[in-house]
């Protein structure tokens, strides 16, 4: 089996290696899919890119995403409801949009702004998978925190701590992925 994390926009995405290390160690195979997070790529094409990639893996798939990340893989099953997807987490990802996107005019960020036409289409999508998703109310990023609690998700953890960058270093959020990708 194997495990691909997805960072967010802007991030560093060897910032993940600490997850990566845990889930590679404990259920196989993981890898930090490095993509363009720089917001320049649409989700659109970001999940048509990624969905191109899983079709190239073996088994059955796990999946991580943290913030826009979690938007680029659940477009990617949008667009290709077929992958051999496991389960997902998707750790602190503006499932509703987030206020602060409308302070960049960049594509993704477009996309990602509450009502836009991309999150009604990804929203109106059917969603089968196992999903963990985790959040916070005082997430200074996804605004409002509450964004990123999703209905379809069969897990929904609330994180205590205030930062939307908790899920990166977490040790509780980290065994909380491991577990749910586990189980």
């Amino acid at each position: 089996m194997t495990t691909l994390i997805l960072d967010g926009i802007w991030g560093g995405h060897s910032r993940w290696e600490k997850l990566r290390r845990r889930i590679e160690g404990t259920l196989g195979t993981c890898h930090i899919w490095r993509y363009d997070n720089s917001g320049a790529t649409s989700l659109t094409d970001l999940g048509e890119l990624l969905q191109i990639h899983l079709k190239d893996i073996d088994g059955p798939i796990n999946l991580v995403g943290y913030s826009m990340g979690g938007l680029v893989i659940r477009e990617a099953v949008r667009q290709n409801p077929d992958v051999e997807v496991r389960r997902a987490a998707l750790l602190h990802s503006p499932h509703h949009g987030s206020l602060t996107a409308w302070a960049f005019p960049l594509p993704a960020c477009r996309e990602m702004r509450p009502g836009s036409p991309f999150l009604k289409t990804l929203n109106a999508s059917d969603w089968k998978i196992p999903t963990l998703a985790t959040w916070c109310l005082g997430d200074a990023v996804i605004l409002p925190g509450f964004s990123a609690r999703w209905k379809q998700a069969h897990h929904i953890l609330h994180s205590p701590m205030p930062a939307h960058a908790w899920p990166v270093i977490s040790p509780a959020i980290h065994s909380a992925v491991v577990h749910f990708l586990k189980g």
